[in-house]
């Protein structure tokens, strides 16, 4: 008798582990976002297409942050971007989202010079198209369990214009721009990198853009459509309507993003009155914080601006602010 009462009692027990088991496959599956680690997901655009994002989350037992990783200029996959790959080391407790850009399989393998675009990618790809990418993952991510609630991006060259726009439409806390200019037009930013001899080509191949904004056909490395969007929209105007706390980062000897671009952005928010914009300026380092030397410093700038992100979330004073306040 007792030999039976205690089988029934372990096949009773097997049958609860079963059922949560079961319980807790169909919960991934609904919930893929509550799981932990890595894992890929994919949302549908407007137009049908599909975004493909990354996840990245360390500990889903946890309320936590979410980073937004955004990457620059080229069309590999966002995985592959060494840059990002540092910059998450610095944010290791925060969950971190990548997403790929309009046309870009996360499978797709990285040629040697990423210039082998494929047609969807410069048929669509813009800096607004990538804003409303994220803005959509974001919010279909608003109530995944170990979300807190607070928000950070970070985003250089591109991905810095991308954060630019984007910040002040997601409410983001904090967002950091990395060789990012922003204080001219993204077109004349661009004319100021090449000498005065090369201007009428690039008048030029502006004056097609907006007369073709939706045309795939590439003028240095990029589609009409893609400069069309971009050309004229100054992000520093962006910025300056937005209640996040920016941290701009410039290099003094980048021949991307020329210093002065930058000088501007903190010019303008200063004479606004805003108190949410701070600037460092490193003299000596280019688009990629590498010095004269070769030597990349782009851990030493990660880890600083994760612990300036870290300050600003942790601290009690508002940093939103108007002008004249």
């Amino acid at each position: 008798m007792a030999f039976g009462e205690n089988c029934c009692r372990h096949g009773f027990i097997a049958l609860i582990a079963r059922v949560l088991l079961l319980v807790g496959l169909v919960l991934l599956l609904v919930f893929p976002a509550a799981a932990k680690g890595r894992m890929t997901n994919t949302l549908a655009r407007p137009d049908g297409s599909v975004i493909h994002y990354e996840l990245d989350i360390p500990d889903a037992s946890k309320k936590t942050a979410l980073l937004v990783l955004l990457q620059g200029s080229g069309c590999a996959p966002v995985a592959q971007n060494a840059s990002l790959v540092t910059i998450r080391t610095m944010f290791s407790d925060y969950v971190a989202l990548k997403v790929d850009k309009y046309g870009i399989d996360p499978a797709r393998p990285l040629d040697a010079n990423d210039l082998d675009c494929p047609p969807e990618f410069h048929a669509h790809h813009t800096v607004s198209q990538r804003v409303a990418d994220y803005a959509g993952v974001i919010e279909d991510l608003r109530d995944a369990p170990w979300w807190n609630g607070e928000l950070v991006l970070f985003g250089g060259s591109e991905g810095g214009l991308v954060a630019a726009i984007l910040a002040g439409q997601v409410n983001a806390d904090a967002a950091v721009l990395l060789s990012t200019g922003g204080g001219l037009p993204f077109g004349e930013m661009v004319r100021q990198t090449i000498p005065p001899e090369g201007w009428p080509t690039v008048d030029q191949a502006f004056a097609t853009a907006r007369e073709n904004p939706d045309s795939a056909e590439t003028w240095a490395g990029s589609s009409y459509r893609f400069w069309a969007d971009i050309i004229d929209r100054r992000v520093g105007d962006d910025m300056i309507k937005a209640d996040t706390a920016f941290l701009l980062i410039q290099g003094g000897n980048d021949p991307s993003s020329p210093v002065d671009t930058a000088r501007i952005v903190s010019d303008l928010f200063a004479a606004a009155g805003r108190c949410n914009l701070t600037y460092w300026e490193f003299p000596g380092y280019n688009h990629a914080m590498g010095d004269v030397g070769g030597v990349s410093h782009m851990a030493e700038v990660a880890e600083a601006s994760a612990a300036w992100v870290r300050a600003r979330l942790a601290s009690e004073t508002e940093v939103r602010c108007m002008a004249g306040n």
